[in-house]
């Protein structure tokens, strides 16, 4: 059996089949990456990721090629070698970037909707917070931002 972006493959009449067991989030590793509409180059391109850290959840695969969901709901398929298991997070809502992870804690910068951050720690003893970094005219930015307001990571998920 081969494994595949958390799941199983199963072949079947001469094609491999994946099932991912439990949907992940990567993010893409490349500055153009094609959505289509099928897992293969005969299938239409929907869109054009022209962001490197934009996350995305796995939830399906299909030999070579990960059916993916952005945080609007839009789902599409993509070559597996295009995504990346850095941990990024899109930016829901606009919010504090806080020193640390007190709510009453210092404003280390705002953060617009949109934008994406690599996750550093979403720790159980923060569990309203996620550390992130920004990069943002080529200095790096580190702070806490509230859970509720990422896409990117699960309401219970703790990374270290």
């Amino acid at each position: 059996m081969n494994k595949a972006a958390g799941g199983v493959c199963l072949f079947v009449w001469m094609a491999a089949a994946c099932a991912v067991a439990d949907p992940v989030f990567m993010s893409m590793k490349q500055d153009k990456v094609n959505l289509r509409t099928g897992p293969g180059e005969r299938f239409p391109i929907t869109w054009v990721y022209t962001e490197k850290t934009y996350p995305v959840e796995v939830i399906d695969a299909f030999e070579l090629w990960r059916q993916v969901r952005e945080a609007d709901g839009t789902i599409g398929w993509v070559h597996k070698i295009m995504l990346s298991p850095a941990r990024y997070a899109l930016i829901l809502e606009e919010d504090k970037l806080l020193k640390s992870p007190q709510a009453d804690g210092k404003t280390a910068a705002i953060v617009q909707r949109g934008t994406t951050g690599r996750i550093l720690t979403c720790p159980a003893d923060a569990p309203a917070h996620c550390q992130l970094q920004f990069r943002q005219n080529g200095k790096k930015i580190k702070g806490w931002f509230p859970r509720k307001a990422l896409w990117g990571v699960r309401p219970d998920e703790i990374i270290e």
